[in-house]
C-alpha cells in the first residue's frame, strides 16, 4: 500500500496514556486507552508488559498474546480499548527490556506501554517526584504539581510511532522562535554549552525551513542522555554526554538529526529506510561542501564503502532498515546520499528541491517508500525515472569503470585523441565525467550504458593525461591508487597474523581481536614462498625481506602501527603493529575501529600522538605520454664537446642522483673542465643549508678541516648521504679557491612545511621566505607522479600540497641564493649542483631563476632510468658507473637516547656483530669521544680507511665494556 492509499487522519488510532512512576522501586504502572476505528486489524504491542486487565467495549476480554503483541479487530464501530499494565525494570537489564528505571534517572525505549503497531495521535500523562523532569516527544506541555509529585501532560497533534521517555532532575534552557519553543535538557548546569546548541539550532531551522518549509512540530527538544547516541524522534533529539560536548557535533551530528524532524520523524520511511540518505546528502555532504571539504567528504563515502563492504553489498537500498555495522552504514547513509546527489544531478536544482518539498507535503505525517519518492520526481521531472532508481535502488554494487587510449594523432596544428570507456556488467546508464589535461585543458561528460563506448576528441595542444571522475560525481568502484591503505582495510576482512612464540604475551590482547574478525595465527617462521594473497599482520617486527614496504618508525615506547599496500593484491593490506606490552595495547583497542582511516597511528599510553592518513589519487588516471622514443645515435656528443657547448652560459645547473658516485665525479669534470678555461667558477650545493655558509666559507679558505666542516654545518644531521661521494668536489674548491654556495632551505622551516604546509609558518617565518610561484600546474601534476612512486613521501609529508608547497620552498630559496650571489658576483660562472626532480624540464630552479632575470642558463641532467621526453633537459648524460671510495660502516641500527646510542639491531656478519655488540648495547665512546648522537659516530667513521680499527666503550646491563671494531 503507497503512502496516498494509507488510513487518512481519522482513520489513524488515538492513544491516551496514564503513567505513574516509582524510579526507587524501577517500577511503572498505568493505563493506555487506545480509540481504534472500526474495519480494521490493530496489533498492540505488550511484550516486556505485565497486563492486569484489558477492557473492550467496557467489557473484560482476555485475548491470545502471540510474540508480546495482541490482535484485536474492529467490525463496523470505533472500538475502545483499555489496558492496565505493569512494568518492572531491575537494574543489570538495561539491554534486554529496551531501557532503565533508576531513582535519579531514566530512560525507555521501545515497548514501555501498551501501544498500536504504525502511528497514532499520543497524550501521555506522567506522575513522577516533584525533583525530576520528564520529556517525551510533545507538542504541547502543560505541568502540575500534587503535593511531592508532578504529573506532566504530553500532547501530539500530528501522528507519530510510541514516543519514548526520558526523566531526570534535568537543566532546562530554551528559546522561542517564531510558532516554535526549542528547548535544551542537560544532565548537569552548563549555559556556555546550552547557548552554543540553542544558537546554533536556530541557525539550522532558519536554513532548513526557508529550503523545505516549516518545521512540522511546534517544539524541538535536545536531551542529554546517559548512553552515547545520536538519534532523533519526532520533537525530540537525544545526544550522550560525551558526544553532545565533542565540537565538531554542532555541525556534524545536530544539522543532521535536526533535518530529520522533517525526513525520518515528519515524513516516516516505510519498508525501507530512505531518510537516513537523503538526510546524511542534505545535511552532512552539504556541510562538508560549505567548509569546502566536498570532494575529500565525496570520496570517504566511497573509501568508506570499498574498505568495509569489501565489493560486496549485504542489500539493495530498498531493503536497508537500519545501521547494523560500517557496511551497513555505508550502503544506507553514503550509498543513499549518493543517490541523492546524483538524482539532484540528473534532475537539476529547481525540480529537485520542488519535488521534495510537494513530496514533504503531500506525506507528512504519513509513512512513504521509494516507489513514493519516484512517483514524486517522476512527476516533477515529467520523465520516469524508474530506469535510474532501479539501477541504483533495487541492485545491489556499484559500477566498475575503465579507460584506454586507443590513439593519439598529430594532424597539422591539432591533436587527434582517441579513447575507450569500459564498464564491467551489470551495465549502468551513465554520464561519465572525463577531465583531459595538459597543454589545452576539455572537461566532457560521455554516455555509456552498455559495455564500451570509443570517442574522439580534437584538442589544441598535446593532452598529458585524461582523470575519469576525478571529482567523484558518480557511486563507484574505486580504483586501486584511489584507494589509500587503512586500517580499516585489515578490519574489515579476514586474514592471517605472524608473531613469534616469544612475543605472544604482548601481542594476545590484539590476536584475540583478529581471531574474532577471522584472521589466522602463523607462528615464528612465514610460509615458503612468503605471504599469499590474503590480508597479513605482522606483529614486533617486519619480516626482512618485507621492510621495504614499512616506514618503520622507532618510536621507543608505546604502540605503533602502520598499514602497507599488499603487493601481490588490489586493495589488500598489510599491517605492521609493535606496542611495548600488552597493557598500551588494551588501552586502544576499544577505540582502534574509530582511526580506520589512517596508514599509520603512534599511541603512548593511550594517548594519539600521531596519526598519518593518505590521499589516494582522485580520479582513475590515464597517463598518455607512454609512447617509445629514441635518439639517432649519430648524434650523441663526447663529454668535451658538450663542456664546449655549455661554458658560454652563466648558470650550468647539473641534475643528480644523490647516491651515484660517478654522478658526482661527472659534476667534478664539469668544474674542472670551465676552471682550466680561466673562467671564475662558484659551486651551489643544494646539500648545504644557508645558516652555515659562512663555515664553507672558511673551509674554502682553509680555516677548517674537512671534520669541523661536518660538525659546523651538521651536515649528517641535515643531509645524511655519504661523505665520500661529495668530498672530491669540496677539496677541489678548497685547493682552486672556489666559491661553495649554501643554496638549501633551513630543514627545521622545512620540516614545518612537509606537516602542515605553509600555513602553518608563524608570521616572522613566512617573512623569511623568498618570493613564491606555486601557480604551476603542470610541475604540479610532475610532482604528484613523484609523490604516488615514493611511498615515503606520504609519511614525510601528510598531504600532497604540504610536498608540493616544501618542494617550490626548496626551489625557490636555492634560486634566490643564487640570483642574489650572481648580482653580488657578475664575473662568475655559477656551477649549480641540485637533485635532479629540482631541475628536470625546467620546472624548478631554472624557472624560478629566470623569473629573477637570470636567463643565460643551461641544464644537464645525469641519466638514470627515468623516461625521457621532450623539454626534459637541455643535455642529457650517462657516466659510466664508479665504484665509490670505501666507506666505514659499523652494521647497527641505532636510537638516541640520553644516556647514549642504544642498538636497536645488529647486521649479521657485521664488523659490530663480529666485535661482538648485541641488540640493547649502549654505545658512550668511540676512539675515546662520546657518542651525543649519530652524526658524531658517522663522523668518527667517515675517517676511517678500509682495515683501520675503532675503539668502542658501550654499556651492556650494569656493565660499562670495550671492543675494537676493525673495518675490512
Amino acid at each position: 500500500m503507497s503512502a496516498a492509499d494509507a488510513a487518512p487522519a481519522a482513520q489513524l488510532p488515538r492513544t491516551r496514556v496514564w503513567i505513574s512512576l516509582d524510579p526507587g522501586a524501577h517500577v511503572l504502572s498505568g493505563k493506555s486507552t487506545i480509540l481504534l476505528p472500526r474495519n480494521r486489524v490493530y496489533w498492540i504491542r505488550v511484550k516486556n508488559l505485565r497486563i492486569t486487565r484489558i477492557l473492550l467495549g467496557g467489557k473484560p476480554i482476555r485475548p491470545e498474546i502471540e510474540n508480546g503483541r495482541l490482535r484485536i479487530l474492529t467490525v463496523g464501530k470505533t472500538e475502545r480499548v483499555e489496558i492496565s499494565f505493569r512494568a518492572v525494570f531491575p537494574p543489570g537489564e538495561e539491554t534486554s527490556r529496551g531501557g532503565y528505571l533508576g531513582a535519579r534517572e531514566g530512560l525507555l525505549f521501545g515497548n514501555w506501554f501498551p501501544a498500536p503497531e504504525g502511528l497514532s495521535y499520543y497524550t501521555l500523562s506522567v506522575t513522577v517526584p516533584a525533583s525530576l523532569k520528564v520529556i517525551t516527544s510533545a507538542e504541547k506541555l502543560t505541568v502540575k504539581t500534587r503535593k511531592r509529585r508532578k504529573v506532566y501532560t504530553f500532547v501530539l497533534n500530528h501522528p507519530t510511532p510510541p514516543p519514548p521517555l526520558i526523566y531526570g532532575p534535568y537543566e532546562y534552557y530554551y528559546r522561542k522562535h517564531g510558532r516554535l519553543i526549542v528547548a535544551l535538557y542537560l544532565r548537569h548546569p552548563d549555559p556556555d554549552l546550552a547557548q552554543a546548541y540553542l544558537k546554533k539550532t536556530l541557525q539550522y531551522l532558519d536554513q532548513y525551513e526557508q529550503l523545505l518549509g516549516p518545521l512540522p512540530y511546534r517544539r524541538l527538544s535536545i536531551v542529554e542522555i546517559n548512553q552515547e547516541v545520536g538519534e532523533a524522534y519526532p520533537t525530540l533529539i537525544f545526544f550522550g554526554e560525551k558526544v553532545i560536548r565533542l565540537p565538531f557535533i554542532l555541525d556534524t551530528s545536530l544539522p543532521h538529526e535536526i533535518l530529520h524532524q522533517w525526513f525520518g520523524c515528519g515524513v516516516y520511511p516505510r519498508k525501507a529506510n530512505w531518510s537516513e540518505g537523503l538526510v546524511t546528502y542534505l545535511a552532512d555532504w552539504k556541510q562538508a561542501e560549505k567548509r569546502g571539504r566536498g570532494l575529500s567528504y565525496r570520496k570517504d563515502l566511497l573509501i568508506s564503502h570499498e574498505t568495509w563492504c569489501q565489493g560486496k553489498d549485504p542489500f539493495p537500498l530498498s531493503l536497508f532498515v537500519a545501521r547494523t555495522d560500517r557496511c551497513s552504514q555505508a550502503v544506507g547513509y553514503g550509498k543513499g546520499a549518493y543517490f541523492f546527489y546524483m538524482l539532484r544531478q540528473k534532475v537539476g536544482d529547481r525540480v529537485f528541491y520542488e519535488a521534495l518539498r510537494d513530496f514533504l507535503s503531500r506525506y507528512l505525517y504519513q509513512e512513504a517508500d521509494w516507489e513514493d519518492l519516484k512517483q514524486v520526481f517522476s512527476e516533477h521531472y515529467r520523465r520516469d525515472l524508474s530506469a535510474f532508481f532501479q539501477q541504483w535502488v533495487e541492485r545491489t554494487g556499484e559500477p566498475s569503470l575503465h579507460l584506454s587510449k586507443r590513439y593519439l594523432l598529430k594532424e597539422n596544428h591539432t591533436y587527434r585523441l582517441g579513447l575507450t570507456l569500459y564498464q564491467d556488467p551489470p551495465y549502468y546508464h551513465l554520464r561519465v565525467p572525463l577531465w583531459i589535461k595538459g597543454g589545452e585543458e576539455r572537461k566532457l561528460e560521455v554516455e555509456l550504458s552498455g559495455p564500451r563506448k570509443d570517442l574522439e576528441v580534437t584538442l589544441k595542444a598535446p593532452p598529458e593525461e585524461v582523470l575519469l571522475d576525478p571529482e567523484y560525481r558518480l557511486w563507484r568502484k574505486l580504483d586501486a591508487d584511489e584507494l589509500p591503505p587503512n586500517l580499516g582495510l585489515i578490519l574489515a576482512s579476514r586474514g592471517k597474523v605472524w608473531v613469534r612464540r616469544m612475543d605472544w604475551p604482548v601481542y594476545r590482547p590484539l590476536i584475540h581481536l583478529l581471531r574474532r574478525r577471522g584472521y589466522r595465527v602463523v607462528w615464528d617462521k612465514l610460509p615458503p614462498g612468503g605471504p599469499g594473497p590474503e590480508n597479513w599482520v605482522f606483529l614486533g617486527e617486519i619480516p626482512p625481506d618485507l621492510t621495504f614496504l614499512f616506514h618503520g618508525k622507532g618510536f621507543p615506547r608505546g604502540v605503533y602501527l602502520e598499514v602497507a599496500r599488499h603487493p601481490y593484491r588490489n586493495k589488500g593490506a598489510f599491517l605492521f603493529f609493535r606496542a611495548t606490552d600488552a597493557g598500551e595495547i588494551r588501552r586502544i583497542l576499544p577505540r582502534l575501529e574509530y582511526y580506520w582511516r589512517y596508514q599509520s597511528l603512534y599511541f603512548r599510553e593511550g594517548r594519539l600522538l600521531e596519526k598519518i592518513r593518505l590521499p589516494g589519487e582522485n580520479g582513475i588516471r590515464l597517463l598518455l605520454s607512454t609512447e617509445v622514443t629514441g635518439l639517432p645515435l649519430k648524434d650523441l656528443l663526447p663529454l668535451k664537446e658538450i663542456l664546449r657547448r655549455i661554458s658560454l652560459y652563466r648558470v650550468i645547473l647539473i641534475g643528480e642522483e644523490h647516491d651515484r658516485y660517478e654522478h658526482h665525479l661527472t659534476e667534478l669534470e664539469v668544474i674542472k673542465s670551465l676552471t682550466a678555461l680561466g673562467h671564475r667558477v662558484a659551486v651551489g650545493m643544494e646539500m648545504f643549508q644557508r645558516p652555515f655558509q659562512k663555515y664553507l666559507d672558511l673551509f674554502v679558505a682553509g680555516e677548517l678541516t674537512e671534520k669541523e666542516l661536518l660538525e659546523k654545518t651538521e651536515y649528517f644531521k641535515r643531509w645524511n648521504m655519504d661523505w665520500k661521494l661529495y668530498r672530491p668536489i669540496l677539496l677541489y674548491a678548497r685547493k682552486k679557491g672556489l666559491p661553495v654556495l649554501a643554496l638549501n632551505a633551513p630543514s627545521e622551516l622545512v620540516k614545518k612545511v612537509s606537516r602542515s604546509g605553509l600555513e602553518g609558518l608563524s608570521v616572522e617565518e613566512k617573512a623569511s621566505l623568498p618570493e613564491m610561484d606555486l601557480n604551476n600546474p603542470s610541475y604540479r601534476a610532475f610532482l604528484y607522479r613523484i609523490y604516488r612512486e615514493h611511498r615515503d613521501f606520504a609519511v614525510r609529508f601528510p598531504k600532497f600540497d604540504y610536498f608540493y608547497e616544501a618542494q617550490i620552498l626548496w626551489d625557490e630559496t636555492m634560486a634566490d641564493t643564487a640570483a642574489r650571489w650572481l648580482r653580488e658576483h657578475p664575473d662568475y660562472q655559477l656551477v649549480l649542483l641540485a637533485g635532479k626532480g629540482h631541475i628536470m624540464y625546467g620546472f624548478g630552479i631554472p624557472s624560478r631563476l629566470k623569473r629573477r632575470g637570470i636567463t643565460s642558463l643551461v641544464t644537464l641532467v645525469l641519466g638514470g632510468n627515468e623516461r625521457i621526453t621532450s623539454g626534459f633537459a637541455d643535455y642529457i648524460l650517462y657516466p659510466e658507473p664508479a665504484r665509490e671510495p670505501f666507506s666505514a660502516r659499523l652494521g647497527v641500527w641505532l636510537e638516541e637516547t640520553k644516556e647514549g646510542l642504544k642498538v636497536a639491531r645488529v647486521s649479521p656478519g657485521s664488523p659490530a656483530q663480529k666485535a661482538g655488540l648485541k641488540k640493547g648495547d649502549l654505545l658512550l665512546e668511540a676512539d675515546g669521544e662520546r657518542l651525543k648522537d649519530v652524526a658524531t659516530l658517522k663522523i668518527i667513521l667517515t675517517f676511517k680507511k678500509k682495515g683501520d680499527t675503532m675503539k668502542l666503550t658501550y654499556r651492556r646491563g650494569e656493565k660499562t665494556l670495550e671492543a675494537e671494531v676493525k673495518f675490512e
